[in-house]
């Protein structure tokens, strides 16, 4: 297993972090074009993808556990059919060190460390992104 957590300082509350986290207009702006669909439950499914897009071309996992407003973990599983075999976990934690500063940490743990640079590359374009529109209420263009 490899073992990375990306984190950015931002000028935002709490709340306004943990709404673009499960918003799916607010992540499709900074998820890679990808709005969220859950149940925001403990074993809930979780979905990303691309408006339009086949159910081939999504990420989707469960949820094994949710504190709203300071933690999301899940799962990003192996196939989009229901696959049980994880291929990571994603892990959001968001912890508010004054009243419009937050630090928010992003952790994947992947069971497969092929393709681990990319992967790298994603998920540090995701958390940048997240602060760029918390910040700015634009998208991060590329």
């Amino acid at each position: 297993m490899r073992t990375r957590t990306f984190t950015v300082y931002a000028a935002a509350t709490r709340a306004q972090v943990w709404r673009a986290l499960t918003d799916p207009e607010c992540t499709r702006r900074f998820y890679l074009g990808l709005a969220v669909e859950a149940d925001w439950c403990d074993d809930g499914p979780i979905v990303y993808r691309a408006s339009g897009a086949p159910d081939w071309a999504e990420l989707a996992g469960h949820i094994v556990h949710i504190q709203p407003g300071h933690m999301l973990v899940h799962s990003l599983d192996e196939t989009t059919t229901g696959g049980t075999a994880p291929e990571s976990w994603v892990t959001w934690k968001v912890d508010e060190l004054s009243p419009r500063l937050c630090r928010i940490a992003l952790t994947s743990d992947d069971l497969d460390p092929t393709g681990a640079a990319e992967r790298d590359d994603a998920w540090s374009s995701v958390i940048s992104g997240l602060k760029t529109v918390l910040e700015t209420g634009r998208a991060l263009r590329y």
